[in-house]
């Protein structure tokens, strides 16, 4: 495994404290061991997870609704940022060094303006015309720059050209048809053409292959507000250079650019890219700003996300996009589900009553000491999903682990259950919606889709005045979502047992699988507290 790549860590979605607690602390777990690792979270933290982060002082992880693979997870293209006002020949210098041979035109902010390539310099070449109105608007330093030239006369407030530029090959008494005002012409040392350009009226004269320029020239040009500089390069190669000091904003693509954002799915923009004949597309934030450009070698050399599955190991209750991801390790204490990997991972599965224990004995196996906060919450998620030892999927593990985080936490186990179970036992001021979801899980159960809520609490006289309403909302949402079964587990520490709220889609399902003879939809289970052991083996067994 990668230790510079970031993995993420995450429990099932509707999380309870097991599942949220225990990502925490594998992260923290992998931090340890030299990784760069985060939790985060599929879905809201319930009453009692809110308690548990609040008492140890831990922050709830970010919520992240997909796994799906974005721009911002591949190694994109970073390219030259050119400004616009820079001279075709330095975007060429730069372009041409680059992969894609592609550069970005951005402001004084970084942001995007145009797009250039490899092409559209050398197009500008073909486009007299076009030059002619790239000219006029030529900074007077991108020539100076270009022609490795220095200023004899004048300065940039002065330059002020037609955008015409012609070479005075002929006599002087031949140049009046041809040189006109704010012309730029190209001479060579003759002082009677130097004269003539000024006379009739040039704007800016460009003196080749070093030549001499005469005292009595140099006043004339300060008189008529005429430029002059002077250059090594001979004519022939100097005119060719004037028209690679054109600003590059006259070349770049500016208009329908196809830009894509950093957080842009690539499931989302594949199609875009391969139905267009671009070469490569710009990248920008939520500002505009060029992040980069993607290719179409990004889609085919793209690195998935790397993830660990902690307290689930069913495609149905993990995240989305979680098929484009790199599942590198499963934590948990489930029945193994139908999900399938690219290649062999570390799974480890055992039969206790939380994954925080299994968490817990990773810290101990690896001889890493838990902080005190990270011990608490291990502790907080083995009572939870124990029901403080009292759930049949506990086991002597569990109370060990837990006692043995108590230590660390410096906690008293019994004071800190009662505490913690009791924050999250008030249901009267809860939708029907977020009392189904505060726990939900969903299963496939030989091809029929079950979904079973399970919430804690000691007062049943709040059940029974809101009893009507979950019933009402287990039955609008069966419909809804075609659920064969669909069930409410109220716990309750005090009695030892569950009341049992369900909607099924075929009447006496429910009666069958624990020999009930209710008629309301709702019953009490005297000891039955687990989900996973007492309600999805027996439902799984009439749904055959």
């Amino acid at each position: 495994m990668k230790k510079d790549a970031l993995i993420y860590i995450f429990g099932h979605k509707n999380p309870d404290t097991d599942s949220i607690c225990s990502a925490i602390a594998y992260a923290e777990l992998k931090k340890a061991q030299g990784h760069r690792a985060k939790a985060i979270r599929l879905g809201k933290i319930n009453k009692e997870t809110e308690f548990v982060l609040d008492y140890f002082n831990v922050d709830a992880p970010d919520y992240l609704p997909t796994i799906r693979t974005q721009i911002s997870d591949l190694n994109i293209d970073k390219v030259e940022h050119l400004s616009p006002q820079l001279s075709l020949r330095t975007a060429w210098d730069k372009t041409k060094s680059t992969n894609i041979k592609v550069a970005a035109v951005v402001d004084e902010e970084n942001k995007l303006l145009g797009i250039v390539t490899l092409s559209d310099i050398t197009s500008r070449f073909m486009d007299i015309q076009g030059n002619v109105e790239a000219l006029k608007a030529t900074p007077l330093k991108n020539i100076l720059k270009t022609l490795s030239a220095y200023l004899l006369v004048g300065s940039e407030e002065q330059f002020n050209p037609s955008g015409n530029a012609l070479i005075a090959a002929m006599t002087p008494d031949g140049m009046a048809p041809f040189v006109a005002k704010n012309d730029i012409v190209l001479v060579g040392n003759r002082r009677d053409s130097q004269l003539k350009s000024i006379a009739e009226g040039a704007n800016c004269l460009i003196v080749t292959c070093d030549g001499h320029v005469y005292e009595d020239v140099i006043k004339k040009a300060e008189k008529h507000g005429c430029i002059i500089m002077r250059t090594m390069h001979d004519t022939y190669t100097a005119a060719l250079l004037l028209n690679q000091s054109i600003p590059v904003e006259f070349v770049m693509a500016k208009d329908s650019l196809a830009a894509f954002q950093i957080n842009d799915y690539i499931d989302e923009i594949k199609d875009e890219m391969l139905q267009s004949r671009h070469r490569a597309y710009p990248v920008v934030d939520s500002d505009n700003v060029v992040q980069g450009f993607i290719t179409r070698y990004h889609l085919i050399s793209q690195s998935n996300k790397r993830v660990i599955l902690v307290d689930h190991n069913e495609i149905s209750q993990s995240i989305d996009g979680l098929e484009q991801a790199q599942i590198l390790e499963i934590i948990d204490h489930h029945r193994i589900g139908g999900l399938m990997t690219g290649s062999p991972i570390y799974f480890k599965n055992e039969a206790v009553g939380s994954t925080a224990t299994i968490i817990s004995g990773l810290y101990r196996d690896f001889k890493i000491r838990p902080s005190a906060n990270i011990a608490g919450i291990l502790c907080a998620a083995i009572i939870s999903d124990t029901m403080y030892f009292k759930s049949p999927t506990s086991t002597g593990k569990d109370k060990y682990m837990a006692e043995k985080m108590a230590e660390v936490a410096g906690l008293d186990l019994e004071d800190f259950s009662k505490k913690m179970l009791d924050s999250s036992s008030t249901i009267i001021s809860m939708s029907p919606k977020e009392i189904l979801n505060y726990d939900f899980k969903e299963f496939f159960l030989n091809r029929h889709k079950v979904g079973i809520g399970q919430i804690t609490s000691s007062n049943m006289e709040e059940l029974d005045l809101i009893r009507e309403d979950l019933l009402a909302y287990l039955e609008e949402t069966l419909e809804a979502k075609e659920y064969q079964v669909l069930m409410i587990i109220v716990s309750d520490p005090a009695r030892e047992g569950s009341e049992i709220l369900f909607a099924e889609k075929e009447s006496g399902t429910v009666n069958k699988a624990f020999n009930t003879g209710t008629t309301n939809n709702s019953m009490f289970l005297k000891g039955v507290v687990s989900r996973k052991k007492q309600i999805v083996p027996f439902l799984n067994s009439v749904l055959k």
